[in-house]
């Protein structure tokens, strides 16, 4: 016992994997922006046209989202993030390979969808809950931080090697390279879980109260639950609005007279931002509960498109991004843990799953419906302009999550007289 406390604790290990899985799977993920004009230019197509297999992608990325939760809790998370890093690999070296638009939609509406069966922060949600019982909250937020991490280093890197090599050598090198890399990490260092690990029902938190999994049901029976519906649909917005920037803000800026290089060096900068904002908000939600930080979030997010719609100058396109990108990944360790919180870990891998496939939804429709506004009106600002009103609504959703049903006062408390 005295050795194994004075060795490094293996979850760490776990969490620097999860850490990288997040990483390489969500920057790909993202980076699509970077590809859009030299794709639209070799194929003669119209915007719409070319988001649409995105919108796909986007949309079975969240249809695997619960899958990958059900089939962890069945094959362990070895196997299926493997699975998924194989996916994810074949995919980039098969967009390098394509001659039409159908091959777009086979290696990235499809294949890369189903990468994220294993290559996500859903898949990774059950895997540290396993390993990280009395950090949860901070084992979520630097897992989830590999997100903004990866925009942060990814995108400038696929951005100069564009230049430098072209569109299909770049997608070329970066699956032979997630190949290499990422399937024996996973394979050697993954382990499912923790050997003998009991998940308690109900804890003290660091304020002295207990906290009480409200609806710790077999996971079909927690779907009608209020708190469920609530999440389900304000997380339907942040797919949303992410996925316009995401997809749509290098064309957008670029249209607008900045550079391609101007455009994801500060989308690159949102990035980088969102790691700061999702390492803070995990404390400020333990002294603050997560509904009034998650509002918040929502609520800076939809001031910075307005800010856009107005203002296109040399200093709101470096503040628009930096904006939205402190608040890109918040929502989303704020969004588990409040699942987690009523629903417990055994559910939490399949329910968040599942909230992650409206967020996915979002994205999807995200996706064509600003290319399709750019193509009908000629101008972004009306996407914009629908992506803010829902972060309003999404504030004002979260809102209503009756969050103290997780909570009670300490029993010595109730019992002491008055």
């Amino acid at each position: 016992m005295s050795s194994e406390s004075r060795s490094i604790y293996y979850g760490w290990y776990i969490l620097a994997v999860s850490f990288l899985v997040v990483f390489v799977g969500m920057s790909f993920r993202f980076s699509f922006g970077i590809f859009f004009k030299p794709m639209l230019e070799e194929f003669q197509l119209s915007r719409a046209a070319l988001s649409l297999p995105v919108s796909i992608s986007l949309i079975l990325f969240g249809v695997a989202q619960p899958v990958g939760g059900l089939l962890i809790a069945r094959y362990g998370s070895k196997i299926i993030i493997s699975f998924g890093m194989l996916l994810t690999g074949i995919a980039l070296f098969g967009m390098s390979q394509i001659t039409s638009l159908s091959g777009i939609y086979i290696f990235y509406g499809i294949l890369l969808a189903f990468g994220g069966i294993g290559g996500s922060f859903t898949s990774v949600t059950p895997m540290l809950s396993n390993w990280f019982q009395e950090r949860r909250g901070m084992a979520f937020s630097i897992a989830s931080a590999g997100s903004s991490v990866g925009q942060l280093i990814m995108l400038p890197l696929l951005a100069f090697l564009l230049v430098a090599i072209g569109w299909r050598s770049t997608f070329f090198w970066a699956g032979i390279g997630l190949l290499a890399v990422m399937i024996p990490l996973c394979t050697l260092v993954i382990r499912n879980r923790q050997a003998g690990e009991e998940e308690a029902k109900s804890k003290p938190s660091a304020g002295g109260a207990i906290r009480y999994v409200p609806y710790d049901l077999p996971w079909v029976e927690c779907l009608h639950k209020i708190p469920f519906v609530l999440l389900v649909a304000s997380f339907f917005t942040c797919g949303f609005t992410v996925t316009i920037m995401a997809v749509h803000w290098i064309p957008f800026a670029t249209d607008v007279g900045f550079t391609s290089t101007t455009a994801a060096s500060a989308f690159a900068l949102g990035g980088a931002l969102n790691t700061l904002g999702v390492l803070i908000i995990g404390p400020i939600s333990d002294k603050l509960g997560r509904k009034v930080p998650l509002s918040l979030v929502y609520i800076f997010r939809g001031l910075g498109f307005i800010l856009f719609i107005f203002f296109k100058n040399d200093l709101t396109v470096w503040v628009v991004p930096m904006m939205i990108g402190l608040s890109w990944i918040a929502t989303v360790p704020l969004t588990s843990a409040l699942t987690g919180d009523f629903f417990g870990a055994r559910n939490v891998g399949v329910l968040f799953g599942l909230i992650s496939l409206s967020h996915q939804l979002g994205s999807g429709l995200g996706a064509w419906l600003s290319g399709y506004i750019f193509d009908a009106t000629g101008s972004y600002n009306m996407a914009f302009a629908l992506g803010a009103y829902l972060c309003l609504q999404a504030a004002v959703i979260v809102s209503l999550i009756r969050e103290r049903e997780t909570r009670a006062a300490p029993p010595e408390t109730e019992a002491s007289p008055a």
